[in-house]
């Protein structure tokens, strides 16, 4: 018999909310607002994050951005959450980082839209 709390109980649900929830905790500079989760992008893991419930929240310095999505996508990679984060507001992609690229894309953020 496995005890109640034994990692060999957990399922891949269990073990993404744990995830997510260190994630969260590691970064504690993301707005509480700010909705996480994983989406599959073909076969590869995406980190979504989603700012419309904060859209205060998001950078738009160009170089606090590019600081603050690599950090995030940092974590992300190292808590084995995705190689690739995408910045949203609703159902519009605002940005995207890549571990794997490390390269910005391009932020598309409209400065005084309330969309």
């Amino acid at each position: 018999m496995v005890p109640k709390n034994s990692p060999l109980n957990c399922t891949s649900v269990d073990l993404e909310i744990e995830a997510i929830q260190r994630f969260r905790i590691r970064a504690p500079f993301l707005d509480s607002q700010c909705q996480v989760f994983r989406k599959l992008n073909g076969c590869s893991p995406v980190l979504c994050l989603d700012f419309t419930d904060c859209p205060q929240a998001l950078k738009t310095n160009k170089e606090e951005w590019q600081q603050w999505a690599r950090l995030l996508t940092d974590l992300s990679h190292e808590l084995g959450l995705a190689n690739s984060v995408v910045f949203k507001k609703g159902d519009r992609i605002v940005s995207w980082m890549s571990l794997n690229q490390r390269r910005y894309f391009g932020l598309l953020l409209d400065r005084g839209s309330k969309h």
